[in-house]
């Protein structure tokens, strides 16, 4: 079991250089079940991510599992690093009147004589 932890933490290190050279990656086992905690940070900014056991050790083995396990750890560090776009949906935007109706203007230039 303990063979697996560093086995596992060695994969883990090698995909988060991989995802990015100034991501810090700290492992912690949870107790009771087969899972890791992954604490991420990238200067000021902190994330946090759980990963299967089983899902890391795959990943030593086979590079469609690796390549599974960087996209995770990617989507972690951009979650982190990255504030959404905002939801453009939501701007409420002036509409026109419906037929193309507008106000009367009096026409312009020479009136009747």
């Amino acid at each position: 079991m303990q063979n697996d932890q560093q086995e596992a933490r060695k994969i883990i290190a090698e995909v988060a250089r991989a995802v990015d050279r100034r991501l810090a990656v700290e492992v912690r086992e949870i107790p009771g079940h087969e899972r890791l905690h992954l604490a991420l940070s990238h200067g000021s900014h902190h994330g946090e991510i759980e990963l299967a056991l089983e899902a890391v050790l795959s990943a030593g083995e086979s590079p469609i599992a690796r390549h599974e396990l960087r996209l995770r750890l990617k989507r972690a560090t951009d979650s982190m690093l990255f504030r959404p776009m905002p939801d453009h949906r939501l701007a409420v935007k002036p509409v026109a009147p419906p037929g193309g109706q507008t106000t009367f203007r009096a026409p312009r230039g020479r009136g009747r004589r």
